[in-house]
């Protein structure tokens, strides 16, 4: 199916039968005509997009040609390698490579996101539209998302600040799923290492760490929710607590690596000792050995659906903004 797409345009059909649905609950969702829920529409919605739906014939290609895309990502994003935001973006060059369009970086400065200094990306006709990775400051979200020339989809994180668009990954429901997984092997002392102050993204992934312990008649214990950076999100530090718990979920895959070294270097053994999991399946290699347990947030998807979803916002003049949530899965590793 995947190879035979390449061949042609992808067709209503081609989303009915990826999702198990007929063509013309597709229709009606694409042409925004009642008949469906919300949560299909979104689902048939975010579909087309990741598949690359062009529209009916007459919508030519030919508008996706010579796009040119600005990606921004702030530099306190880039100051630890390897950067999760570089392999993104990387996966957006390929993504927007395959809709003939072009992309151009920009770092964002820490000091010019406080003083609300907005990126060149967005103050001239460089580009078409923009891509901001990683979670900035509320007001500067605002700042871009009112004063930008070109439209603006933020990707990786969400703010409730009215009518914007946001593609995040589903971290609620993935540290959701790997805390079950550490509870049905018997684990009950589950610590969460991740500054909840420093993200949305680390938040929403701590409330589904949180839910699926409070199912099991566990109380989250203050002392177990362990920081791993500043609020200002500048780099990785992990501090063990005091009393040791017996099994980390681990907000990220850097995050992680860096508490089985420290782990190690207090003598414990992992998963031996102690159970680890990550997040994000960014460390695709072995840590020392270890293979981790962690939640593969699908980066070549959201950058699909990122790179998509800006081009359909540059060519129609009525595009509703919304939140689009990239599904992703459990890959099993060692760690616990």
């Amino acid at each position: 199916m995947a190879e035979e797409r390449k061949q042609r345009a992808v067709t209503q059909t081609d989303i009915a039968r990826e999702l198990n649905i007929s063509v013309v609950s597709v229709s009606t969702a694409l042409n925004g005509r009642k008949g469906v829920s919300d949560e299909l529409r979104q689902r048939i919605l975010d579909m087309a997009e990741e598949l690359g739906y062009e529209g009916p014939a007459g919508q030519s290609q030919k508008k996706d040609a010579l796009v040119r895309i600005g990606v921004l990502i702030s530099q306190r994003y880039l100051r630890y390698t390897p950067s999760f935001y570089m392999k993104v973006y990387q996966e957006i060059v390929i993504a927007a490579q395959e809709k003939k369009s072009t992309t151009f970086l920009e770092i964002l400065d820490p000091e010019d996101e406080e003083s609300l200094k907005l990126p060149k990306l967005s103050l001239d006709d460089q580009v078409n539209g923009i891509l901001v990775l990683g979670e900035l400051s509320r007001a500067y979200t605002e700042a871009i998302r009112n004063e930008s020339r070109a439209p603006v989809i933020f990707v990786d994180y969400y703010q409730p600040i009215g009518e914007a668009d946001f593609i995040t990954s589903d971290g609620y429901a993935g540290a959701y799923r790997l805390t079950k997984m550490m509870l049905a092997v018997g684990y009950r002392k589950i610590a969460f290492v991740g500054t909840l102050q420093a993200t949305s993204s680390i938040r929403d992934r701590f409330f589904g760490y949180r839910k699926a312990l409070m199912e099991s008649g566990i109380e989250v214990r203050p002392e177990w929710i362990v920081p791993d950076r500043s609020t200002s999100n500048v780099g990785i530090f992990v501090q063990l607590p005091e009393e040791m718990p017996e099994a980390f979920l681990c907000n990220c895959d850097v995050t992680a690596a860096f508490l089985i070294e420290k782990l190690r270097q207090d003598g414990y053994r992992v998963p031996e000792d102690v159970g680890v999991a990550g997040f994000d399946h960014f460390l695709m290699e072995q840590i020392d050995g270890v293979e981790l347990t962690t939640y593969d947030v699908n980066i070549e998807a959201m950058a699909k659906i990122s790179v998509n979803t800006l081009i359909r916002k540059i060519n129609q003049t009525h595009f509703v903004p919304r939140m689009s949530v990239v599904t992703g899965k459990v890959i099993r590793g060692n760690s616990f």
